[in-house]
């Protein structure tokens, strides 16, 4: 039900790599890719959009890599989707929305069903952007210590 791209997904995960980082040393593409797993032709492409929205900065040569130009606090996954995606992107796609069911007609736009159940798919799209409004970049790096695995001897 939720309506994710990949390269906004590939986005996020590359912004907690950054957040996990000491903020003066710049994380390599290299690191980035294993971190993520995302390849490394699309995170050119992720990086740059990044870049050119102002969350990250790049520095070039040997120790060069990539690091936020902006607070992991101050970041929020809507703010990720919105810039990768676009202000119009949808979180939330349902079937038999007006354009968004992919011509399979399901639903009409008009019909009785329609005007009960649309308030809760509309409700539904607001909960979704208020929680990637909340959730943080910084709030998904501070989980890597919360979650690591302990190793007892």
């Amino acid at each position: 039900m939720i309506h994710l791209s990949t390269k906004s997904e590939y986005a996020i995960k590359a912004l907690v790599r950054l957040a996990l980082s000491d903020g003066a040393t710049p994380v390599s593409a290299r690191d980035i890719v294993t971190f993520t797993g995302v390849p490394p032709k699309f995170l050119e492409q992720v990086m740059a959009d990044l870049r050119q929205g102002g969350l990250v900065a790049s520095q070039r040569g040997k120790g060069g890599g990539y690091i936020l130009a902006v607070a992991p606090a101050s970041i929020s996954f809507a703010d990720v989707i919105d810039l990768i995606d676009g202000r119009r992107a949808e979180p939330v796609a349902r079937a038999g929305a007006h354009g968004s069911n992919g011509g399979k007609g399901r639903m009409r736009g008009g019909d009785q069903a329609e005007a009960l159940v649309a308030p809760v798919w509309r409700e539904v799209r607001e909960c979704t952007r208020a929680i990637l409004g909340s959730a943080t970049i910084a709030d998904a790096a501070a989980r890597a210590s919360s979650e690591a695995p302990m190793y007892h001897i």
